[in-house]
């Protein structure tokens, strides 16, 4: 997983390794002003770049980074440690170090977009992961008019095979619409899926498509959603 902050966090990795090294030996440690504004700055900038995953985190990073450290001791300047915020800091880091990006909302993340998207954007790759989510709907569009309709061809866009599947006449059942609720949540579906792709796999402004990590990972939501229909109900002919 690679973040944008990659840098600072090894490097306060290799800190906090040095340090507890020096703890565990029952030295208390002191450090030069320079080296102390060093790690102060890199915890501020990890603390700007996990607002999204880690808010918590990020504003204790803050906290720490501001008692981290006591006033210079005479006779050379030297810093002292606090050692509580140190302990707090080794497990903050240990976590972020080890899942930068918070795995755990993709729990309820349909397995086929999680097989295609996840790995795109748990490398900061937004944009493609987005775009992957929607893609692999279409390939499910595709498998299931091929599933019900053998020996016609498949339609060259999505457009086609929404209409063909979801369309008031299509011969994928997700619903019961014998009711009007049923049939209007249909028609809404419809809707969505035509939005979704209109939106997100437009041929002529595909190239330019750009998202950042949220409206990233709401494709990715709006994708499993698509999905979860597409996998629910069954073909009919």
């Amino acid at each position: 997983m690679k973040v944008i902050y990659e840098k600072e966090i090894s490097a306060i990795k290799d800190w906090l390794q040095r340090t507890n090294a020096q703890l565990s030996t029952g030295a208390l440690p002191a450090f030069l002003q320079t080296d102390c504004w060093k790690i102060q700055n890199e915890l501020q900038t990890i603390s700007t770049n996990i607002q999204y995953e880690y808010p918590f985190y990020g504003h204790e990073l803050l906290e720490i980074k501001n008692i981290l450290f006591s006033a210079p001791q005479p006779p050379y300047g030297m810093m002292l440690l606090n050692s509580a915020a140190f302990g707090e800091l080794f497990i903050i880091i240990k976590h972020i170090s080890s899942e930068p990006i918070d795995t755990r909302v993709w729990q309820d993340i349909h397995p086929r977009i999680i097989a295609v998207s996840k790995g795109l954007f748990c490398d900061g790759h937004f944009a493609a992961a987005g775009e992957a989510a929607i893609k692999e709907v279409e390939t499910r569009m595709r498998e299931l008019f091929k599933e019900g309709k053998p020996n016609s061809p498949i339609p060259k866009d999505a457009a086609g095979l929404i209409g063909a599947l979801l369309s008031d006449n299509g011969f994928y059942q997700f619903c019961d619409t014998s009711e009007i609720s049923g049939a209007n949540f249909r028609k809404g579906v419809k809707s969505i899926f035509e939005g979704a792709f209109m939106a997100y796999r437009n041929p002529s402004m595909h190239a330019n498509l750009t998202c950042s990590q949220r409206e990233a990972f709401e494709r990715i939501v709006q994708a499993s959603q698509m999905m979860g229909i597409l996998t629910s109900g069954e073909v009919r002919i």
